[in-house]
């Protein structure tokens, strides 16, 4: 995917971009300093877009979101691939799969997807975003801590291998709660409630101006 852009900036300036990797939709948002975070179009002007791949056997193409969907829908002859947020933290995820006759990893599958959203990202903003930041659900597997270490190392790599060269993680519910903690004069306890396409979570956060520069959030995960 050619970037169509003017004249990008020499060095891209010094933000993240946030990623919100869902099992039904996707969305990203460029934040800068101070500044509150911005979200971009990734479908004409839709800010969110299918976790939907859809690889053509008839031209060897891939395609995403949308598209993805339609020309499966379409009868074209190719496999379209989604719920792949579903199988982290699972032994599936390295396992090889034949995608228009070839061999892939369901790890590679997500990468080719998150490279995708980079690149539609820097249409936007004129230069591609060095840093990303991914949204995590408070575990991805119920208990079972090596599982879900398992899972978050697995979502960087493939985060790295989409192009980002720095990856961190926030806490889904303190990132849904952000534009509100901006908003609140002191502390206070709040549920978060995130209905997913692939589940619901539920979820008892400690928010406060004062906390809204701590890195690690996960103390604030109350129930």
């Amino acid at each position: 995917m050619d970037l169509k852009t003017s004249t990008p900036p020499s060095t891209p300036p010094r933000g993240s971009l946030g990623i919100d990797f869902g099992t039904s939709n996707s969305a990203v948002a460029w934040a800068e300093g101070a500044a509150l975070a911005r979200a971009l179009p990734l479908e004409g002007a839709a800010h969110a877009m299918p976790t939907a791949l859809f690889f053509n056997s008839e031209d060897h193409s891939v395609h995403f979101g949308r598209e993805a969907i339609a020309l499966y829908l379409s009868g074209v002859e190719g496999r379209l691939m989604r719920s792949l947020k579903s199988l982290l933290g699972s032994p599936l995820l390295h396992e090889q799969t034949v995608v228009d006759g070839r061999q892939v990893s369901f790890l590679d599958v997500i990468a080719i997807y998150l490279r995708e959203l980079r690149q539609r990202a820097g249409a936007s903003l004129g230069f591609l975003p060095g840093r990303a930041v991914l949204g995590r659900p408070v575990h991805f597997v119920d208990d079972d801590a090596e599982k879900d270490r398992l899972a978050q190392t697995t979502l960087r790599q493939a985060a790295l291998e989409a192009g980002f060269t720095e990856v961190d993680f926030q806490l889904e519910p303190i990132a849904a709660a952000f534009d509100f903690e901006h908003r609140i004069g002191r502390e206070q306890r709040v549920l978060i409630a995130d209905i997913g396409g692939g589940t619901s979570d539920f979820t008892v956060v400690r928010l406060g101006p004062q906390r809204l520069a701590q890195a690690d959030r996960a103390a604030d995960v109350l129930a």
